[in-house]
């Protein structure tokens, strides 16, 4: 289903982001990529998802050649990035039809897919919510619903489980393998937390340096150590250890060796009988260690022998709440998530929408008729609410309008799913990055 050969690329003349890289994934599997900070990954995902160029080599996704026919693959993909991709200021079922028209699918077949969608996913009462009410655990599965509203072939999950806490990662577990077995999508994830490629994945390929290391099923690669592996944790760094380190992975009863820091992992045959002679090798160079373990072979010694460092997915904290996000802790709009939140404590804790609770200050505002500072110019002279663009004209008087005011035009409201009056008014409105 996909297939990878020299995929080769530079962002300038001293770094090489994939290098030479070779990969193919069969029809029908669940495939992890694992690999360090700055291995390769999150390029070659968005070289498969034709979201970047390349210099060298051949990529087929879906049976078309990424390079030759983007439009096709792209027909045929759907793609979770590890950031949000829903509308928070949208419900469910709107962000699942905005996703419909940009595949351009009629309007009917998109009101049935929802239908769909919203079963599989148990979305149901929660359709016609905005996203802003939904939990971390929801946002995801309707990011995953909106990547499938097409019918798409290949799934590309990046990072799908990042920032949830560990119930929600489990359930979503669920979700991606029951779409694999029940919908027979080919499915390459990214991810962080090795349990995550453990349990979900057919195989698992190790990215390094932009290179491929290896790959193989989760088993066969904890098989591959053998044995036991017994970690040394030194008081000092590996410089001053090298002569332990030398003598120790020349020996007969050690299979092989593996840096990181200041630990020392070694891949034994049978680990209660190798540490009495490790620490007696260790006293004899005077090596002072700090601690000693020894336990069966995990992917994440896999993930180190082949990266030279640790994957830890041991994070258990959930995601920024959606106002954080949009408001920037200490940013230009972070008033707007203290009022949000202050509400929520005078709501007796109970969710509100951001338009249930954009109304109330509406409300407040409206009998309040002094101008807050800097304000006079942005306020509008009757009581009804300025739209975003008008606002923005008002305040932002630009050359191009030749002194024109904002009633001169059409006004254009922002977000476009809400009603004009949407929005308190305040003199910091919020920006619109994407």
């Amino acid at each position: 289903m996909i297939q990878i050969s020299g995929l080769t690329k530079r962002y300038d003349a001293h770094t090489t982001a994939v290098d030479h890289l070779d990969l193919e994934v069969e029809s029908g599997e669940i495939f992890a990529l694992l690999g360090p900070n700055g291995a390769g990954k999150s390029t070659t995902i968005r070289i498969l998802t034709t979201l970047s160029g390349f210099e060298e080599g051949r990529v087929i996704v879906a049976g078309h050649d990424v390079d030759r026919d983007p439009d096709a693959v792209r027909r045929a993909i759907g793609y979770v990035a590890q950031e949000t991709g829903v509308d928070y200021f949208l419900t469910g079922r709107e962000n699942l039809t905005l996703q419909g028209h940009l595949y351009r699918m009629k309007t009917a077949q998109i009101k049935q897919r929802i239908e769909e969608l919203a079963r599989y996913f148990e979305l149901g009462d929660s359709l016609d919510k905005t996203v802003a009410e939904y939990s971390g655990g929801m946002r995801r599965k309707l990011d995953i619903a909106t990547a499938l509203i097409h019918h798409p072939r290949v799934l590309f999950l990046d990072e799908p489980t990042l920032g949830l806490d560990t119930q929600s990662r489990r359930s979503l577990w669920q979700y991606i393998r029951k779409i694999n077995d029940e919908l027979g999508l080919t499915i390459l994830l990214t991810t962080h937390y090795l349990e995550e490629a453990d349990k979900l994945a057919d195989r698992v390929g190790i990215i390094n340096q932009g290179q491929i290391k290896v790959v193989d099923t989760p088993d066969a690669l904890k098989k591959s150590l053998g044995g036991d592996v017994v970690s040394l944790e030194f008081e000092y760094e590996a410089t001053e250890n090298e002569t332990l380190s030398w003598k120790l992975g020349n020996s007969d009863f050690i299979k092989d060796t593996t840096w990181e820091g200041n630990k020392l992992h070694l891949y034994v045959t049978n680990g209660a009988q190798a540490i009495p002679k490790i620490m007696q090798m260790a006293t004899q160079e005077g090596a002072r260690i700090a601690n000693i373990s020894f336990s069966r072979p995990t992917l994440d010694d896999v993930f180190i022998k082949y990266t030279g460092s640790s994957l830890s997915g041991d994070n258990e904290e959930g995601g920024e709440q959606w106002w954080e996000k949009w408001a920037g802790k200490g940013g230009s709009n972070s008033k707007w998530a203290k009022k949000w939140q202050q509400a929520q404590k005078e709501n007796n804790g109970e969710a509100q929408s951001w338009r249930q609770w954009s109304g109330q200050e509406n409300e407040a505002s409206q009998g309040d008729t002094t101008p807050r500072q800097g304000e006079q110019d942005a306020s509008p002279q009757n009581d009804s609410q300025q739209t975003w663009q008008q606002w923005q004209k008002d305040d932002n008087p630009s050359p191009a309008t030749d002194g024109a005011t904002s009633e001169d035009k059409e006004p254009h409201q922002w977000p476009s799913s809400g009603q004009q009056g949407d929005w308190p008014r305040d003199k910091d409105w919020p920006d619109r990055k994407d």
